[in-house]
């Protein structure tokens, strides 16, 4: 039977969860967070909830001081059983009642678990082949950097990367640089700098993402937050896009350019 943690009740996940008042349902009122469990561990749990509670309290959904890494933890493991890899989704949505003006702040969580194969970030020998999305310009808010429960701009860029044959696509912004990716974060090498798109690109502000930048830092690699034009990313050594639960993937084609791995690979190991 598969479970779900919704508020501290364990349930069913074929039970009906949602009434006609939900505001997830009804406005896309909330944030979610995808965490990766490996073997038995989820070494980023505290940055999910450090992005979360900043994204909370944002949205002024009001934030329980027993909203801390240890109550999750422990929530997590009631639906997780016995499993050692996992994707966990966490998501908090804030209280029914009200139009599009709340009346009531106080947050609501449901937890989700789903098995995964890997007791280890995998790494994907093919490659990825990539193109930029023509369609999507994602905008740039205040709240662009975290995962909130409006994510029409991903399920938009989801359909035309399946339709186009595509592992991922590149995303633009309201300006005409670069983003993310539809699920990820993006970087690429150029003469042996690093860079990626700056924290104001209108890209969520990923956990993987974050690991990387201190990795670089770490280990003497030069790296620069910048504007990104596609026509710059096109002159790329290597591209590489990152998430939580896929950790590093290289990009192998971006349109028509072939692209190396030397340099990802290098940091994936490190990781």
């Amino acid at each position: 039977m598969n479970e779900i943690n919704l508020n501290g009740r364990v349930i069913n996940s074929e039970e009906k969860l949602v009434g006609k008042d939900h505001r997830g349902l009804k406005y896309g009122d909330g944030l979610f967070e995808s965490i990766r469990m490996l073997n038995g561990k989820m070494p980023f749990l505290s940055d999910h909830l450090r992005r979360l509670n900043r994204g909370m309290k944002f949205l002024k959904i009001n934030q329980p001081k027993h909203f801390n890494t240890a109550f999750f933890r422990k929530e997590i493991k009631r639906i997780s059983g016995l499993k050692k890899n996992a994707r966990i989704r966490l998501s908090v949505f804030r209280a029914s009642g009200g139009l599009y003006t709340p009346n009531d702040n106080t947050p609501l969580y449901l937890i989700e678990c789903q098995s995964l194969n890997d007791h280890h970030w995998k790494w994907f020998k093919k490659g990825l082949k990539v193109k930029i999305c023509p369609t999507i310009q994602l905008p740039i808010t205040p709240w662009s950097g975290f995962k909130t429960s409006n994510s029409l701009p991903y399920i938009l860029a989801g359909l035309w990367k399946k339709e186009a044959g595509l592992d991922d696509c590149i995303l633009l912004n309201q300006q005409g640089f670069v983003a993310e990716a539809s699920s990820s974060n993006l970087f690429y090498f150029k003469n042996k700098v690093l860079y990626t798109p700056t924290d104001q690109s209108g890209a969520i502000l990923g956990v993987m993402r974050k690991q990387v930048i201190k990795l670089a830092k770490k280990n003497g690699i030069k790296l620069i937050k910048k504007d990104i034009l596609p026509t710059e990313l096109m002159t790329a050594d290597e591209v590489f896009l990152t998430n939580a639960v896929q950790g590093i993937r290289w990009v192998k084609k971006l349109e028509k350019v072939q692209l190396k791995n030397n340099d990802t690979f290098d940091l994936f190991e490190k990781i």
